[in-house]
């Protein structure tokens, strides 16, 4: 960071933001539902999600996989452009597919 000038390091720091990370996190609790369970209320009317008695090494099977999922094949708009997470740092420079994953193409 000392070898950047003072502007680009203030741009740089302009640009962070955790917007990234909420949507991961959002993605596990739209996608990983075996995580919760559907408890109906009290009063009968609604129901209420709490997390179940999971095994913790099929949580983090189930989070792995939706990791890779969500850094090399879905790809979505920023700033103005498609791109995968990973397509965004520099690590790769396509669109995967699962089968690409899977057989390590």
């Amino acid at each position: 960071m000392s070898s950047l000038e003072p502007e680009d390091l203030a741009r740089m720091i302009q640009k962070v933001n955790n917007k990234s990370t909420v949507t991961f996190i959002n993605q596990i609790r739209r996608r990983i539902s075996i995580l919760e369970r559907p408890l109906v209320t009290s009063r009968g009317d609604g129901k209420s999600y709490i997390y179940s008695n999971f095994n913790p090494k099929y949580a983090q099977y189930a989070i792995t996989i939706l990791r890779t999922y969500y850094n090399f094949c879905m790809p979505y708009k920023a700033y103005g452009e498609l791109a995968t997470p990973a397509q965004r740092i520099g690590i790769v420079d396509k669109v995967y597919n699962w089968e690409d994953i899977i057989y390590f193409r």
